[in-house]
């Protein structure tokens, strides 16, 4: 069952919106404790900081950075208060708390000390720089500067099932690459999911990928995160039932492990150049089908 935030995302609860981008969304928190007291979420549910996919972390970073700074330098306040709990709402937030000289506000409880030794706990508490970790800092470095590619991807199906055609193109910098294919007996799904993994699967590094996709079915999996409820509910649905294409699914998980993948949704048959192209590309091999089994 989805939680509040989750709802609000969706828009089946209104709330009083501050910024909303492919990734975020920053609202007033009803509490109205603290004049401007804002709420900056993930739009992909996770449960807290610590199972936030770093892609998802960042950006809400980034959203809380835009908010504070537009607080501090556009809406008359003198600095921003920021605050991480969770104890509440079961999605991770983080709470931005606008702040005015004098304004009386205690935001921080404060306690007395406890005499800890601050010292020995600080070799407790201290992370090991073992090769596991630097190599994580390698990683987290690497991605930085890692290549950023965009995939267009699109499938098509005549009849539902019967031949099929997927399409992709992949573009860096100024080189761009056509990639097509098609099967006998598929649906319009498979076609969909085959054009995003082969896409996928092209790339030969690990890389961030900017995915664009006419298909609610392939994007949505992942922006409402059903594939990890289906996951979680060892591939069924809510509804109890096996999930549909199981094989591809876990193929693209693979995928969208090795790589940082972010998804968009296109309109479809409208005037995005590029999906138009890989709709053009994928009905093709379903010519190409019909001449062979004609």
């Amino acid at each position: 069952m989805d939680c509040i935030f989750c709802k609000i995302v969706k828009g089946e609860i209104p709330s009083y919106k501050i910024f909303e981008d492919d990734y975020t969304l920053a609202f007033l928190d009803i509490a109205d404790d603290i004049e401007g007291h804002t709420l900056v979420i993930p739009k992909k549910h996770c449960h807290n900081v610590i199972d936030c996919p770093k892609k998802d972390l960042a950006h809400v970073m980034e959203t809380v950075q835009l908010v504070s700074k537009h607080y501090t330098e556009k809406c008359g306040y003198d600095s921003v208060n920021l605050m991480n709990v969770n104890e509440l709402v079961p999605h991770f937030h983080m709470h931005v708390f606008p702040r005015r000289k004098g304004d009386g506000k205690d935001i921080y409880k404060t306690y007395p000390k406890i005499g800890n030794d601050l010292k020995a706990l600080a070799e407790k508490l201290r992370i090991s720089t073992t090769p596991t970790n630097s190599r994580s800092v390698i990683s987290t470095e690497a991605e930085k500067s890692s290549p950023k590619i965009v995939l267009y991807t699109d499938g098509a199906c005549s009849g539902n099932p019967g031949l099929g055609g997927w399409a992709g193109i992949l573009r860096y910098g100024n080189q761009e690459k056509e990639i097509s294919g098609g099967e006998k007996e598929t649906t319009n799904n498979r076609m969909e999911l085959m054009a995003v993994i082969v896409g996928l699967e092209k790339i030969k590094e690990p890389c961030e990928v900017e995915v664009y996709s006419d298909s609610a079915y392939v994007v949505n999996a992942f922006v409402e995160d059903w594939i990890g409820s289906w996951q979680k509910n060892n591939w069924q649905t809510s509804g109890k039932k096996e999930v549909q294409n199981i094989d591809l699914w876990k193929r693209l998980l693979v995928q969208t492990q090795r790589h940082s993948v972010s998804w968009h949704k296109v309109k479809g048959h409208a005037d995005n150049a590029l999906n138009n192209r890989c709709d053009a590309l994928a009905r093709a091999e379903i010519d190409k089908l019909r001449l062979h089994t004609s």
